[in-house]
């Protein structure tokens, strides 16, 4: 009782304390740790990809927006000299005005780590595949990062991942998700139940998987994301869902440090298999390149790709180059996004941010 007490008090003086911290740890003791972390973020936006149909949304005009505004806590519990458990509870809320909109959970879960037998990890995360391929191109505040698996695709719920211990530089990593055929979805997206013997209503799963090495400025990757299609059988996802284009997502990717403020990197994905009734211009291969330079105060960085299309579409070239600049705890960016898009009534304008952000 005396250590719940403590936490729940630790917990309001660092909310409070929260403008002046980058980091807090609210409890430390007996071998259990627990942290507050979190961002405001601000951007405002104009230009981007604009459908110019009669009655369509206007989405190109400048905006000022929360850019994922979040906090969250974490846990360790050291339960000998090589096993720790860990948790983690994030949540996203809309901090650029006045609103009652509920919170979003992001990613939380427990889990086991061991430098010995490696790591087991349980609940609402990134996919593996996204952690160990495409994150490396993960550098934009807003648009710019272009993939067939931001971290959603068959993860972010209902998930059970293991990493090994690395071996000189190597490790892999696998996930299973849950998908339940108990509730399923109707043609508004609404959850219904079905009857035993209404529908093929069994559960299944959705895998991925990955491979890293790294060596000293060196790092390669390799997965697979089987992004398993469900919607002609009564099961649904929780959380994040498949790739509606197609199944069976594969990539590589690496990256290397030439000095040590600037490093390069290289991406290849594509889909094994499309989707029955996928859109034409949906995203088929990805081929991305990029570099990142540091000044000092901050990083340059740009990246550029092809992408190919389910359809008879012509291939594009999306590319962003953006800039942020840090006094610790808070940074100033600004980036340029051009999405390369076409088709009949659709005005393909670059989309500029600029923002700032402050993490605690």
């Amino acid at each position: 009782m005396f250590k719940k007490s403590l936490i729940a008090t630790a917990v309001v003086g660092a909310l409070s304390a929260s403008a002046v911290a980058q980091a807090a740890t609210v409890y430390d003791q007996d071998g259990t740790k627990v942290d507050i972390y979190g961002r405001i973020n601000y951007m405002i936006t104009s230009g981007g990809t604009q459908d110019l149909t009669p009655g369509a949304d206007k989405t190109s005009g400048s905006e000022f927006q929360n850019n994922g505004s979040r906090f969250g806590f974490r846990a360790s519990h050291e339960l000998n000299s090589d096993l720790s458990a860990f948790a983690r509870m994030e949540f996203r809320f809309n901090a650029d005005e006045v609103n009652r909109d509920a919170m979003q959970v992001r990613n939380s879960f427990l889990g086991l780590k061991s430098q010995q037998l490696g790591t087991l990890t349980i609940g609402n995360f990134d996919s593996v595949y996204k952690e160990a391929v495409t994150g490396v191109f993960d550098n934009y505040e807003n648009e710019g990062w272009v993939t067939h698996d931001g971290g959603s695709t068959s993860s972010r719920g209902d998930t059970v991942a293991y990493a090994t211990p690395v071996f000189n530089g190597l490790q892999g990593h696998v996930q299973v998700k849950h998908i339940s055929g108990n509730t399923v979805l109707d043609d508004d997206g609404n959850p219904v139940k079905f009857g035993v013997g209404e529908a093929d209503n069994s559960s299944t799963t959705s895998t991925a998987a990955a491979v890293t090495y790294t060596w000293e400025g060196l790092y390669l990757a390799a997965g697979y994301n089987q992004s398993k299609d469900v919607s002609d059988r009564g099961a649904t996802y929780g959380g994040g869902s498949n790739n509606a284009a197609g199944e069976d997502i594969w990539g590589i990717s690496a990256q290397y440090k030439f000095l040590p403020n600037f490093s390069a990197r290289v991406m290849y994905e594509e889909l094994g298999s499309v989707n029955e009734g996928a859109s034409a211009s949906a995203k088929k291969e990805i081929f991305g390149l990029g570099a990142t330079f540091n000044y000092g105060q901050g990083n340059l960085y740009a990246d550029v790709y092809d992408v190919s299309y389910v359809g008879d579409i012509s291939s594009s070239n999306p590319w962003a180059i953006g800039v942020d600049y840090r006094f610790s705890p808070m940074r100033v960016y600004a980036e340029i996004f051009d999405e390369d898009a076409s088709g009949e009534n659709i005005d393909d304008s670059l989309l500029y941010t600029v923002g700032i952000r402050y993490d605690f």
